[in-house]
């Protein structure tokens, strides 16, 4: 089966929970009269949504390591992703926003096992 997303060439674990976004991006106003004045700046611009119920620290650090640039990765990626408007995957160059994951489980030695609720946004640049 095809994967939800792949970054970088990478393909991830499929969440538990899958969103995605598309804007529209406007440069608009209001006139005199109140009425919003603007035009369309850019169209179709896409945002990926994903959350793990539970992911393990090793898979979770594996996708978090592909937009870190001192751990090898880059900030923006090739990202192919489930379109919503085109019903198909579609591959865009996208920056990853804000990650937060819960520690889960800790392992005798202390070190972790997993997260939960683990979630990140993908960007279109």
């Amino acid at each position: 089966m095809r994967p939800m997303i792949t970054i970088a060439g990478a393909a991830i674990p499929d969440p538990s929970v899958y969103n995605g976004t598309t804007s529209t991006l406007v440069d608009s106003g209001r006139n005199a009269e109140g009425k919003m004045i603007g035009s369309v700046i850019r169209d179709d611009v896409g945002k990926v949504e994903a959350t793990w119920k539970y992911i393990s620290a090793e898979e979770w650090a594996n996708i978090l390591r592909l937009f870190s640039m001192k751990r090898g990765g880059k900030f923006v990626n090739s990202v192919t992703f489930y379109c919503q408007d085109s019903n198909d995957w579609e591959t865009r160059e996208m920056y990853v926003s804000d990650r937060t994951g819960g520690v889960f489980l800790r392992r005798p030695d202390g070190s972790i096992r997993g997260h939960t609720g683990a979630r990140l946004a993908l960007i279109e640049v």
